[in-house]
């Protein structure tokens, strides 16, 4: 009756009488969900068998418990007529009855237990300690992005455990996107991110001949932990049952149309924004370039950590131009196509909308972010608006935004229709952890690390810091120097002394000038530790040259 029961519960999710009179999508889409309903009622029907064997146990353990009662009434009755061989052998059948009874009892118990394990893992809300894997994750992925929220970019450390530490954040944020869509492949993923956790400190430690096997063991209990707990655990079995569908999207190259609602066109936009911003880096790195190279007419400042030191740091304006061009840029663009005869008509208002809009953002931009052009400048290029925007960028960018708009977003889109749309998921997941680190790095700058909210004083002091900082540094390199020519100079007065190649007069003239440079470094020394202003001590370079 349970088996029947099960094969019910599967029948009514078939496919026919669910995708009837739908269309090819709508009917793919549900038939992914249907398989995922299928996988759960298979979980269910093992669990009603694991309950069905249950209740047999009981009734083979009731058999033998009856089997027992009429063993010993036969015990009983063989002691009455006090025959010893009858009586012998009836006492030796109840104990082989008592001793099955008692074997039938435990495997009772041992599948009941089986069958409510199994009956309760069939919950697919119930995560058991899944949920607390859950929770650690999330906490040490809020506690990394706070700290790198609170972390200035010019003051944070890219040492191997920090790198690793944001590496982890990523497969710990895409670990969690697999819990919550229950995937199968959540499971050796979070065993292979356990196996990268203690795998690349091993070989860091390796490299640099500090491996400690008990200190690495220590620092790795937690990912052991969860390598045996996702091996074993009946739970993460039970609970992690959906396949990723790989399901290829709709797409047909002559008649493809964008589908501009739901999550997918949601997701795309969030993905166009995300790595444009990025990319963008790049591209005014390329346009400085030329500015370097003396095509195009500007200024580059060449000390600009923003650009040319955090090489990840994200332009949000590059990427929000290409979220407007999906909305409104490229709906306008096809439309002017089918109104505009000739063609041509439409690829120039098309770019001269491109061209006006690009400028309308950073001027804006200008406006709130650059207010004091301490960022741009474009005060002495031809066609300028308040040294905002110029003539000269407001048509490069214009082209750029054309060209995206014509050919790069389209194909984009058409790329990304091919793609199974949970393969696009996981991506996305990917791409929005990434960047939350980036971002949690270099866009959100609290008040009191941002100098755009510090008063002049506070400025004043914080340049000041900063120069001390320094002077420290170089009087470290420095210091570094002397003891290095103080050991070389000791070492070649050394040798000048047992050189018999050479006149006595030669080698106390040579030893004078060792002298008078050792006792110019015990002044430069004594300054140092004097600590006087950066411009009486002597530079590196003359130091090294003398």
């Amino acid at each position: 009756m349970v088996d029947e029961s099960a094969d019910t519960l599967i029948e009514q999710v078939d496919v026919d009488d669910v995708v009837e009179d739908m269309d090819a999508s709508e009917e793919s889409d549900v038939q992914v969900v249907i398989t995922r309903k299928k996988e759960r009622a298979k979980i269910t029907q093992e669990a009603h068998k694991d309950a069905e064997e249950a209740v047999a146990m009981v009734g083979v353990a009731m058999a033998s418990d009856i089997l027992a009662d009429e063993a010993m009434r036969a015990t009983a009755i063989a002691e009455k007529s006090g025959d010893r061989e009858r009586i012998k052998a009836a006492r030796k059948a109840e104990r082989e009855v008592r001793k099955k009874a008692k074997a039938d009892h435990k495997a009772a118990t041992e599948s009941a237990k089986q069958a409510y394990d199994a009956i309760k893992f069939s919950d697919p809300n119930s995560m058991g300690f899944m949920r607390f894997v859950q929770v650690v994750f999330a906490i040490h992925i809020a506690s990394v992005l706070i700290l790198l929220v609170l972390t200035s970019r010019d003051t944070v450390n890219y040492s191997f455990e920090n790198i690793l530490d944001w590496l982890m954040v990523v497969l710990e944020g895409v670990s969690f996107f697999f819990f919550i869509n229950r995937y199968k492949v959540g499971r050796p993923f979070v065993i292979g991110m356990c196996v990268i956790g203690l795998l690349l400190p091993t070989i860091f430690d390796v490299m640099y001949g500090t491996f400690n096997p008990i200190v690495t063991i220590v620092n790795g209990a937690w990912y052991i932990f969860l390598i045996f707990y996702f091996l074993f655990s009946r739970r993460v079995k039970a609970t992690l049952v959906n396949d990723i569908s790989f399901r290829k999207g709709e797409y047909e190259a002559e008649n493809f149309v964008f589908d501009r609602r739901g999550w997918p066109f949601i997701r795309n936009l969030i993905i166009f924004f995300l790595v444009f911003s990025t990319l963008g880096h790049f591209m005014e790195i390329g346009m400085c370039q030329f500015i370097i190279m003396g095509l195009v007419e500007g200024e580059v400042d060449t000390t600009n950590t923003m650009l040319y030191r955090d090489l990840m740091f994200p332009f949000p304006m590059e990427g929000a131009v290409v979220v407007i061009i999906a909305l409104f840029l490229y709906p306008f663009y096809t439309w002017l196509k089918k109104k505009c005869k000739p063609v041509v008509f439409a690829y120039i208002i098309s770019f001269v909308t491109s061209a006006l809009l690009c400028a309308a953002i950073e001027f804006c931009a200008g406006l709130i972010f650059n207010a004091d052009l301490q960022n741009w400048d474009y005060s002495n290029q031809f066609g300028n608006i308040m040294g905002q925007v110029c003539l000269q960028n407001t048509i490069a960018f214009g082209a750029a935004a054309s060209i995206i708009n014509w050919w790069v977003y389209p194909l984009l889109e058409k790329m990304l229709a091919r793609v199974p749309n949970d393969i696009m998921n996981i991506a996305f997941a990917f791409i929005l952890m990434f960047n939350t680190i980036i971002w949690s790095l270099y866009i959100i700058v609290p008040p009191w690390i941002s100098n755009e909210n510090k008063t002049p004083e506070e400025l004043a002091q914080l340049e000041q810091q900063q120069d001390i900082e320094a002077i420290q540094e170089e009087r470290n390199q420095i210091s570094t120097a002397i003891e290095i020519l103080d050991a070389s100079m000791s070492a070649y007065a050394t040798s000048v002394q047992d050189n018999i190649g050479i006149t006595d007069a030669e080698r106390e003239k040579i030893l004078a000038e060792i002298d008078e440079i050792l006792t110019h470094m015990d002044a430069i020394e004594d300054t140092l530790n004097a600590e006087l202003p950066e411009e009486l001590i002597p530079p590196l370079e003359s130091l090294e040259s003398s």
